[in-house]
């Protein structure tokens, strides 16, 4: 006769103890994914990145007047239309109060590199040079875009514009 009252039985199977450690460290992997995404989307969402695309935007926009003197809202387009940089404005304008102009919260700095002659060095600079932005900021958020100078000689020149946004 058997006694059933005493038997041992197994709490755990080894293949039991396998799935739980699988299931934690696949828990533990979909936890650090999801919080490197959400830091990713953060980081594209900053305030300096959304302020450097605003500003680019308004630069192959028509200013509201070719006078520099008299400029409330910064563009550097020839018109609605044609968003050509004008070499005119890129010459004549570069003391002209960044901040004010683009209504922004933000440091701005821009550098205008023309292609055709030296690509290395800036030709035209809005606000303090890129190359000497103070040492000590917090954040720097910079945007490059690819435009079209319209020269006075009537010759099309393409040209880098770097937008640095910076507090």
């Amino acid at each position: 006769m058997l006694n059933m009252g005493s038997r041992k039985g197994q709490y755990f199977s080894f293949d039991a103890i396998v799935a739980s450690v699988i299931f934690v460290l696949t828990l533990i992997m979909l936890l650090s994914y999801w919080q490197s995404v959400r830091t990713y989307l953060d980081y594209q969402s900053n305030d300096l990145n959304k302020e450097a695309v605003r500003i680019s935007y308004m630069l192959f926009s028509q200013p509201d007047t070719r006078d520099c003197s008299q400029l409330k809202q910064f563009g550097l387009a020839l018109s609605l239309t044609d968003k050509r940089m004008d070499e005119k404005m890129l010459i004549d304008c570069q003391q002209v109060d960044l901040k004010k102009t683009l209504s922004s919260a933000f440091n701005v700095s821009i550098g205008v590199t023309d292609v055709y002659g030296d690509a290395t060095k800036y030709k035209y600079v809005f606000g303090v040079s890129p190359e000497n932005l103070p040492p000590n900021l917090k954040e720097v958020s910079r945007l490059r875009r690819v435009g079209t100078i319209a020269t006075q000689s009537g010759i099309d020149h393409v040209a880098y514009v770097d937008i640095y946004v910076y507090r």
